[in-house]
């Protein structure tokens, strides 16, 4: 599946066909193999009781009906076996696409946006829907399949017995395959729909609840809270009795269809008997013959009541594909203004200039209050203002990392600085927030510089202060991160992302916040790399702790 494909439940169906096509004909053959044998045991006891009450017991040839159905059990339990394990097996390379199409959408997603992607609610939202989309081709595809050609298999049976069990058969076919579920899909699916958004509603009201019940406790809104949690779920416990309502009363009708088709083909293969009053069987249609198709269709019944049910998982489905795709990206072409080469910084950044420049984000559009900026080779900026001001976001549109207004020229060529690759290789960014990959520390750090010998990571890592405490450890520079680097403190985890940026040594650093939790002694140590050995060509930071870069920086306020 093309990874700019919006998600169809038929792309997902046709993503591995052959992978499709084992569970099919495995499942097929057990369903066929179940109905077969209630069938011909059903025949076969009543063959036998029949030779026993007229004393042909002697001469009933028991062998071979007997390994019939022997093998029919062994082909149903078999079947059953294989169609778990190879539906399952398709199941799995489904998710395999599915997860890396998920992710193909979020590598293509706009960095200004990419947030929306990482937060906690969609994500477990995400493995929801992943799951009722996988769920789809095991409870609503597979089961029509065996529907359908059980039909086939039976109607040929009912056809050797009497041509005329052919209309009643197609006539029960269609209501039971088709009509019956169509109805109850039709009376439920928007219950479904609402079911499915009430359950994550309800999740994410109930995770929210953690994390301020000190707050409602306090100021006593935990009762408000509280009953509007009641009326959620009592909301869902409606829908939820509305949906199996309609469940039972699909069931019903299926059980209806059914007895109905045993009834009327009772009646075509019977006649009146003049003599005595009686219905009888019509000539060549024999009695064992009937009892075995009539157990034919109580089994074929048991095939047909998952399809009743199968709305709500097709509902389910309906409802992750839809929200699935709302991460679905369309490539398109960048602006006008995004360099078209790279002879513009072919000599490095030398000057940056930003007039009525605001950077904002895309969830909100709360920024910075639009301001110009000049900044030349050899400058160090430093970015002051209020909680709340729009420090950050300002560093962050200068480094291209979300969206802006305004005009910027880079060595006096106009510049889009957003998701502009040529752009920002030139600079390196240090965000509030860094991330530490779930990898050693020599891999971490040589993501700023892939060539970068060991005497090159220690080095960096006496310029951030880090290398006491690296050989301190058993691994030293192999020693194995956490996700997040959630084993290290926030200074350990900041002075890290420093230093591999640094390793860089890109004409540009631009710091948001880089002395945040650290003390004296080891601010000291970074002003002293920072204005040394590793000191770039333009310098911008964001800071509220004074320091001796800041001490002989440019200062803007905001």
């Amino acid at each position: 599946m093309k990874k700019t494909s919006k998600l169809t439940l038929k792309r997902l169906l046709l993503a591995n066909p052959w992978g499709l096509a084992l569970p099919v004909l495995v499942g097929t053959i057990a369903s066929l193999s179940g109905i077969a044998l209630l069938g011909v045991s059903g025949w076969f006891i009543t063959g036998a009781g029949l030779a026993t009450a007229i004393g042909a017991n002697l001469v009933f040839n028991y062998l071979t009906p007997g390994a019939i159905v022997r093998g029919l059990s062994i082909f149903r339990t078999a079947g059953r076996y294989g169609e778990q394990v190879s539906s399952h097996n398709h199941l799995l390379g489904l998710l395999k696409t599915l997860r890396l199409w998920v992710w193909d959408q979020r590598v293509a997603k706009d960095a200004a946006n990419l947030y929306e992607q990482t937060r906690g609610d969609l994500l477990q939202r995400l493995v929801s829907d992943l799951d009722q989309v996988m769920r789809w081709p095991l409870v609503v595809f597979l089961p029509w399949i065996y529907a359908f050609f059980s039909y086939f298999a039976v109607g040929i049976f009912a056809y050797f017995l009497s041509p005329d069990l052919m209309l009643p058969m197609a006539i029960a076919a269609l209501l039971h395959i088709i009509v019956v579920p169509y109805v109850c899909g039709q009376f439920s699916s928007h219950q479904v729909h609402i079911g499915q958004i009430l359950g994550v509603h309800r999740r994410s009201r109930f995770v929210s609840l953690f994390s301020a019940l000190i707050t409602l406790t306090i100021r006593g809104h935990w009762k408000d809270y509280a009953k509007r949690l009641g009326q959620l779920d009592e909301r869902q416990r409606l829908t939820e009795i509305r949906i199996q309502n309609t469940v039972s009363t699909g069931r019903f009708f299926v059980y209806m269809v059914t007895i109905l088709l045993i009834a009327i083909s009772m009646y075509l293969m019977s006649d009146m008997d003049p003599s005595t009053g009686r219905l009888v069987l019509l000539e060549g249609i024999q009695g064992t013959w009937v009892v075995g198709f009539v157990l034919c269709l109580l089994a074929l019944n048991e095939l047909m009541l998952p399809l009743v049910q199968s709305f709500v998982a097709q509902g389910q489905s309906q409802v992750g594909l839809r929200r699935l795709n709302q991460l679905h990206h369309v490539s398109g072409a960048h602006s006008d203004t995004l360099f078209h080469s790279d002879t513009t910084m072919q000599a490095g950044v030398t000057t940056m200039t930003f007039e009525h420049w605001r950077g904002y984000h895309a969830s909100s559009g709360m920024g910075n209050t639009p301001l110009d900026l000049s900044i030349k080779s050899g400058d160090t900026l430093w970015i002051r203002g209020s909680s709340g001001s729009g420090k950050s976001t300002l560093l962050a549109s200068i480094a291209g990392d979300c969206l802006s207004t305004g005009r910027a020229m880079i060595n006096g060529d106009a510049c889009e600085p957003y998701d502009n690759a040529l752009y920002q290789k030139q600079l390196s960014y240090l965000p509030q927030h860094p991330y530490i990959f779930q990898q050693s520390i020599a891999a971490n750090l040589r993501m700023g510089c892939p060539e970068a010998n060991e005497a090159e990571l220690w080095s960096v890592l006496e310029a951030v202060s880090l290398a006491d405490w690296v050989e301190s450890l058993p691994g030293k520079l192999e020693t194995l991160l956490s996700s997040q680097g959630r084993n290290l403190s926030g200074g350990q985890r900041k002075r890290l992302a420093l230093a591999r940026l640094l390793l860089r040594k890109a004409p540009v650093l631009l710091l948001d916040e880089p002395f945040d939790g650290l003390d004296k002694a080891t601010i000291e140590v970074l002003c002293q790399s920072l204005q040394n050995d590793y000191k770039p060509e333009i310098l911008v930071l964001v800071s509220h702790i004074e320091s001796r870069i800041g001490d002989s920086a440019r200062v803007v306020m905001l």
